[in-house]
């Protein structure tokens, strides 16, 4: 009894009843976490589920089922009359935990290759949906992703009759299904007719156009891009030491010899628009090819889009880079690469050396999503809810900005691109407005002017006037930065029990001194979580308490694990902190998690 006692008080287990996973689920995380840390070691007894229910406050049925998934997969031991106990050679056990970081003077660190440039792109926060108004275009929000659609796909694709065949078919060809499917419902509404040995599916459209670009671009290539051009795929050519180049939209110069285009794959609001001859005739003078980047519409626009580049291309000289359009999938959906045969079959040459090629069960899955007709649905249900928050974005823009903002968008297109006035930093602006809540791109447009695009996939249209309006007043120089003192302050600071409830169960969101985003929960509990980065690398775990009327956190590393406290005011959806002297020492985006039903 003393062993099972024991055992108990290791695991002082805490589960979330707000979690998307379900208690039992959480509970068989825990425990193997639990085993690979070392708490609990090989041949240890564990609690009864009756026992171990009643400490965590559980049902025993929660306990029983996690016990017996343990018990299958051989993480646990079951003992005749005994009871329960760590298996002695638990599965997949990790002989020790690494560090952290390299050390400067180990052979990896001293022969890493130096680490990439930085090319000062946007990157969006990993909890960018927590934010009040993320207008970030291509990120899809609830009322857009069709859960039930794609989990159907994903059984069909799962099931026994599937999964008997995945032995059979071997090798890095492309799921014959899905190939179909992107011929024969997909490449046909942009105009683009291709064989199936013309086609490539790669993890997305932009990793399809990466291989096109290390295909087609050598040192000292005239690379000319059409604006807006991809960041990171604009970084990787300058690497290659290719002449990267704006490409002139009036077309009023010839192009270089031998120069590769790159288009946005928008082209017009026609389908006789003359531009795409236009392009085209220029490449074909200078001996160059095209890489058209096709953006999927979000929109449907009424037919108005132009067809794609590659419907007039009859000399082999455009590679059509596509994909599904994010509003009407789940997830980032795969990309398609489309040219002659022998350029493909180079492109799955680099693909498989890069050990890039999408899974087979992935492929089958959007082959079914595609065949079931789920993505046209999606499509047409999309583009009514996308159609109406883009009415509302540029209704709003026209109310609060026409006087000191451009606006302009392509057909079919979920975003606004917005130039700013002059001596506006686009960067800069960005960045004050992720502090009161609002998520914008910043970019550079072709001509030099700074700019922000501002998407409507992640938004609802109850939210952009309100986003809109905070925006415009930032511009306007109304928000003006939050006082320095707290002697300043407009608005009252947080006392008491008011403090207590502003806090307890609320999230918030910032931005690192070093300009990474950063997610802090404030657990009802006193636990503090925090995750920063932007693939929630650094992480860091604590406790919050409150002390008359000032609110103190400690954490186990960060800020060396000191307490620190702290005067609260709350503004809005913004909260200020001031420390012991009075003065501003940071502000925050305060949130709340949404409600999630309880599920065991």
């Amino acid at each position: 009894m003393k062993r099972e006692s024991r055992a108990t008080d290791l695991l002082n287990l805490a589960l979330d009843p707000s979690a998307p996973l379900s208690l039992q689920h959480q509970l068989r995380q825990k425990l193997i976490n639990a085993i690979h840390r070392g708490v609990l070691r090989p041949g240890q007894r564990l609690p009864s589920s009756r026992l171990l229910a009643s400490r965590i406050g559980v049902s025993r049925n929660t306990v029983s089922l996690a016990y017996d998934a343990l018990l299958a997969e051989g993480h646990l031991a079951s003992r005749s009359r005994s009871g329960i106990y760590v298996a002695a050679t638990p599965s997949g056990i990790r002989l020790g935990r690494a560090q952290r970081q390299l050390a400067a003077d180990s052979p990896l660190a001293i022969r890493l290759p130096p680490a990439p440039m930085e090319d000062g792109g946007f990157r969006c926060p990993q909890h960018w949906h927590r934010y009040p108004f993320p207008f970030i275009d291509g990120r899809a929000d609830a009322e857009l992703t069709p859960l039930s659609e794609w989990s159907e796909a994903i059984r069909l694709a799962g099931s026994r009759h599937e999964v008997m065949q995945w032995p059979l078919e071997s090798g890095d060809v492309d799921d014959p299904m899905l190939i179909e499917e992107m011929r024969g419902k997909v490449l046909p509404m942009r105009g683009v007719d291709a064989g199936a040995d013309e086609l490539l599916i790669t993890l997305s459209s932009r990793h399809a156009l990466q291989i096109a670009g290390e295909l087609l671009v050598r040192k000292g290539t005239p690379l000319l891009l059409e604006h807006p051009a991809d960041p990171e795929f604009e970084r990787r050519m300058r690497e290659r030491q290719a002449d990267v180049r704006m490409l002139d939209p009036a077309l009023a110069e010839p192009l270089p010899a031998g120069a590769v285009v790159v288009t946005s794959g928008r082209h017009g609001s026609a389908a006789d628009s003359a531009y795409p001859r236009q392009l085209l005739a220029r490449v074909v003078a200078a001996d160059g090819l095209l890489i058209e980047h096709d953006v999927p519409a979000g929109v449907q626009d009424g037919g108005r889009v132009a067809p794609a580049l590659r419907g007039f291309d009859h000399e082999g000289r455009v590679v059509y880079v596509g994909g599904l359009a994010p509003a009407a999938t789940c997830g980032e959906p795969p990309g398609v690469l489309v040219g002659p045969a022998a350029f493909i079959e180079r492109a799955r040459q680099l693909r498989r050396s890069q050990g890039t090629t999408p899974p087979r069960v992935l492929q089958r899955a959007w082959g079914y999503f595609i065949g079931l007709g789920h993505y046209s649905a999606g499509l047409v249900r999309a583009g009514r809810i996308l159609a109406e928050r883009r009415t509302a974005l540029r209704d709003a823009l026209n109310h609060y900005l026409h006087e000191r903002v451009s606006i302009e968008t392509f057909p079919g297109a979920s975003a606004y691109w917005v130039s700013m006035p002059d001596g506006v930093d686009a960067r800069e602006l960005a960045r004050q407005a992720a502090a009161i809540g609002v998520l914008v791109e910043p970019m550079r447009r072709g001509d030099g002017r700074e700019a922000i695009c501002m998407g409507v996939t992640g938004i609802s249209s109850a939210r952009i006037r309100e986003g809109v309006r905070n925006l415009s007043r930032l511009i306007r120089g109304d928000l003006s930065a939050a006082s320095r003192r707290i002697e300043e302050e407009a608005v009252p600071f947080l006392q008491g029990k008011a403090l207590r409830r502003a806090m307890a169960g609320a999230t918030l969101l910032y931005s690192t001194v070093y300009g990474e985003p950063c997610t802090l929960e404030i657990r009802t509990n006193g636990d503090l979580v925090g995750v920063a980065g932007y693939a929630g690398e650094d992480c860091d775990q604590g406790h919050w308490w409150l002390e008359g009327d000032r609110w103190y956190r400690q954490w186990r590393e960060w800020a060396y694990g000191e307490a620190a406290g702290y005067t609260v005011v709350i503004d809005g959806g913004q909260v200020r902190f001031y420390g012991e002297d009075g003065f501003l020492v940071d502000a925050a985006v305060l949130t709340r998690p949404p409600t999630v039903r309880r599920r065991e």
